[in-house]
């Protein structure tokens, strides 16, 4: 009743698979950089993008929350988080915008445990392979090198 009738989104797996165009040249920088958080910035942008009240040309219908980062800009979740629900040990100011950064940050880890050491692995492969590589050109070398 509270999402009226309607099941709770799984934003674990909007913060894995939600992407969007982040435009020339980001795309260039995103390949190197190795960018993938846009779900988690998605979440992020969607917890911090509440507006109360909305633009005045905007008409909202009955029983959404303008969202400015949300599609269409009207959705039925209500503003999940406010300030000072949430005191943190090492003195960070309890705003909204901390407390988005820690959900996106849970939801991407909720929906990908094992990333982090899937990366490293990705790396230490590649490495070796790399290492392979010049190994096996060296080899070719010196075993065709009578033949020429």
């Amino acid at each position: 009743a509270a999402n009226g009738g309607a099941y709770a989104p799984d934003l674990s797996v909007v913060a894995r698979a939600r992407t969007y165009d982040r435009g020339f040249p980001q795309v260039i920088f995103d390949f190197f950089t190795q960018f993938q958080q846009k779900g988690p910035n998605y979440i992020d942008a969607l917890l911090q993008g509440y507006v109360d009240p909305p633009p005045a040309d905007f008409k909202l219908p009955e029983g959404a929350y303008y969202n400015t980062f949300y599609p269409g800009h009207a959705i039925k979740m209500p503003k999940p988080i406010s300030d000072d629900q949430v005191t943190y040990d090492d003195g960070t100011p309890q705003k909204v915008e901390n407390y988005a950064k820690d959900v996106a940050s849970f939801l991407m880890w909720t929906a990908e445990p094992h990333l982090e050491a899937r990366k490293r692995t990705g790396l230490q492969v590649m490495v070796f392979l790399l290492i392979l590589a010049g190994l096996l050109y060296f080899t070719k070398k010196r075993v065709w090198a009578d033949a020429h």
